[in-house]
């Protein structure tokens, strides 16, 4: 545990607790937009947000107007500076030092991930089940065929202002998107998540209630999500559930039903990245526990799993990048041993930039892979 934190908590509430929790489902009524898309146009809208040519008739039109030809062209710029740079470059990487299946299991729990299924499909395309959360709302699909031109132009305005950080920076800023994702024409993660599975090769399928457990003396419904989506030419179908949810200890004392799913799940594998450095306060001791006892295999930044916790539960680490103090507000989260862990050589190089950064020449990046001790000697059979 991090004592005397108190600036971090005011600052992580400032990045994160800030965002006040919205969970509704549909649109506000009235809202432009607010008749959420048919399920059989669900991958379509999520192409038409993403700038490639819909797959459903109902959108063909609005793929010949000049809003969207503009936003197209934009979008896909922007995407393939990230996909042909940075993501590029993290799958070269991942042939070489990350297992070829989901190291552990099939799911890969990943905290305080807001929307970013980028990464984690970029990381670990083989596991078959992603479950995320975070403050943001789930929302709805929203449905452009509904919308008058002025709407649509809006809409996707609003598209691309959401995706600016994934895009630039490789993570989403928490306060930016409690504004970015509460618009009359973009509502929540789910046009965000629908979005990254087509940009990544993906095909939307559906959605379905997220699995909640039953549990005595929960005192909230929680809500969530699952997303299924498959990737062409293979029958096995692939999910990502999401939750919104405030994952502080007082925030989770109103679903303790979502720590007794979790605790279901293990031994996971595990990622955290650009997390506020939330799971270094007492005010998530919850999850940091939960996280250290559920993960057998984690990838993290430095904003994770404090070093020293990892140490304390047997952890075998390889870390990789450079570690110094961190990006302003949370420069008292410097950790001395893990600066020396560095110090002492014994870092890989990495070839992209991962967590928190100022700006494209900021070499504060950082990255460890983190292996319970009964599977830390043990290469995976199956390396690419």
């Amino acid at each position: 545990m991090i004592r005397n934190s108190s600036r971090l908590a005011a600052a992580a509430s400032a990045l994160f607790l800030s965002c006040a929790l919205s969970t509704g489902i549909a649109a506000e009524p009235g809202a432009a937009g607010s008749q959420p898309a048919q399920p059989e146009h669900l991958d379509s809208v999520a192409r038409l947000l993403a700038g490639i040519p819909p797959s459903h008739s109902a959108h063909a039109e609005l793929a010949t107007t000049k809003a969207w030809i503009k936003h197209s062209s934009t979008m896909q710029k922007s995407w393939a500076q990230a996909r042909d740079g940075q993501l590029a470059t993290m799958k070269t990487w991942r042939a070489t030092q990350l297992p070829k299946s989901c190291p552990v299991g099939d799911t890969l729990f990943y905290p305080f991930s807001g929307p970013d299924f980028l990464n984690a499909y970029t990381l670990f395309p083989e596991c078959d089940t992603y479950v995320m959360f975070g403050l943001e709302a789930i929302g709805v699909m929203p449905n452009p065929a509904a919308m008058t031109a002025p709407e649509l132009a809006k809409l996707l305005s609003n598209v691309r202002a959401a995706m600016t950080n994934l895009f630039a920076r490789n993570y989403f800023v928490t306060s930016t998107m409690k504004m970015q994702l509460e618009r009359d024409q973009l509502r929540g993660v789910l046009p965000v998540l629908m979005m990254s599975m087509v940009l990544a090769g993906a095909e939307v399928v559906g959605t379905a209630p997220a699995p909640v457990p039953d549990a005595a003396g929960k005192k909230h419904n929680l809500r969530g999500v699952t997303i299924e989506y498959r990737i062409p030419g293979s029958p096995r179908l692939k999910r990502v559930i999401y939750y919104s949810l405030d994952a502080s200890d007082k925030g989770l004392a109103d679903y303790p039903q979502f720590l007794t799913y979790l605790r279901e799940l293990a031994p996971t594998t595990t990622t955290v990245k650009s997390a506020s450095y939330l799971m270094h306060i007492t005010e998530f001791r919850k999850m940091r526990t939960l996280v250290l006892e559920s993960s057998a295999y984690l990838l993290q930044d430095d904003t994770g799993v404090p070093y020293k916790e990892l140490r304390k539960r047997g952890y075998e680490l390889q870390i990789y990048g450079n570690y110094s103090v961190p990006i302003p507000p949370f420069e008292p989260q410097f950790q001395s041993e893990l600066a020396e862990l560095y110090d002492a050589g014994k870092a890989k190089p990495l070839p992209f930039r991962f967590g928190y950064h100022l700006n494209l020449n900021d070499k504060r990046t950082n990255l460890m892979i983190a292996r319970r001790s009964a599977v830390a000697g043990q290469q995976p059979p199956d390396r690419r």
